[in-house]
């Protein structure tokens, strides 16, 4: 079975590709994915949350420095009727979200969020939202993260998260 991207969907939630790796894989280089795999430890996190249940925010995969999450499109979650496009912080979200998981995985707890910027390019549609982040620093007290968030085959929007990694 595939996803809207093209990628398989296997039971656990992770994607697979035709060659039998992750789609994570490469981004941990090459490490087996059994070993680094994080998605049950934030997936238990953010199901606590009421937010993130009302957002229906699904977590696909988590990894030392990569993340994939989904947002299905909900008429609840409209900005603007007129055009039927999804409102701006439901963008930022999963943005934050997104971000946050690599190091959520990482710590097996909450991590705050810093400083968070959005760049807005595309409206979303009536399309589930898919966001990746990958790594780009992480320290002993702080983290970056990139985000790049599709709706249907377009880029709606871009972001970089920092994240509290320290006491």
């Amino acid at each position: 079975m595939e996803d809207t991207h093209g990628r398989r969907v296997v039971p656990d939630g992770g994607n697979t590709g035709e060659d039998g790796t992750t789609s994570d894989d490469a981004a941990v280089g090459g490490e087996d994915a059994g070993e680094t795999d994080r998605t049950a430890v934030v997936r238990e996190l953010y199901d606590a949350i009421p937010f993130h249940r009302s957002l229906e925010l699904e977590v696909l995969v988590v990894t030392p420095r990569h993340a994939e999450t989904k947002i299905p499109f909900d008429d609840a979650l409209v900005g603007n009727p007129d055009l039927q496009v999804l409102h701006g912080g439901i963008i930022s979200s999963i943005v934050d979200l997104t971000g946050a998981a690599v190091f959520i995985g990482e710590r097996g707890d909450y991590t705050p969020t810093v400083d968070l910027r959005v760049n807005y390019l595309e409206a979303a549609g009536k399309q589930p939202l898919y966001a990746t982040s990958t790594v780009e620093r992480s320290g002993e007290n702080i983290g970056v993260a990139s985000v790049e968030v599709e709706s249907g085959d377009t880029v709606c929007a871009t972001g970089t998260g920092v994240y509290k990694l320290g006491n």
